[in-house]
């Protein structure tokens, strides 16, 4: 079995973008638009000068990654590695085969996310979930922890 480009990756409508960008803004200051995501959370985003950000919901992580949208295609195309670490399409092909299929607006979320040491790239920590509850969701959670040294501990407190 092997996945597709579809099964890794989905352009964000205008909407959900804008909500994307709202949502991160604290992280990423400035004019930036999301223009891709992959299906466990990666936001790929252009900023006003035309470079090109990798925000990984998980970890929080934001790298450059690319000049412009001509050079990330290039990567894309060239680079079997760099796919491999945006988009996890073995992680993805494990999901599909325990039964895990996003459907339409849907992505994987993580259980317990990849910036606690408890959250693992692993089936187990995974569910198929609304695209917004992901990557908005995990947006708030990172800023509230954002001041919260490496290795501190959190408590979360749901209230309904």
């Amino acid at each position: 079995m092997s996945v597709r480009w579809v099964d890794i990756a989905f352009v964000p409508d205008p909407a959900l973008a804008a909500e994307i960008a709202a949502a991160w803004q604290w992280l990423m200051p400035g004019r930036w638009t999301p223009f891709l995501c992959s299906m466990i959370g990666g936001i790929f985003a252009e900023d006003e000068d035309g470079g090109i950000y990798w925000l990984e919901s998980g970890t929080g992580l934001v790298e450059r990654i690319a000049a412009d949208r001509e050079a990330f295609d290039a990567v894309v195309k060239s680079d079997p590695d760099g796919v491999d670490e945006w988009f996890l399409p073995p992680l993805v092909e494990q999901l599909h085969e325990a039964g895990k299929r996003p459907g339409p607006g849907e992505c994987y979320a993580f259980t317990i996310l990849p910036v606690f040491a408890e959250g693992k790239y692993e089936i187990g920590n995974m569910n198929v979930v609304p695209v917004r509850e992901q990557l908005i969701c995990a947006a708030t959670i990172h800023e509230q922890i954002k001041n919260v040294p490496d290795g501190g501990k959190v408590q979360f407190k749901i209230v309904d």
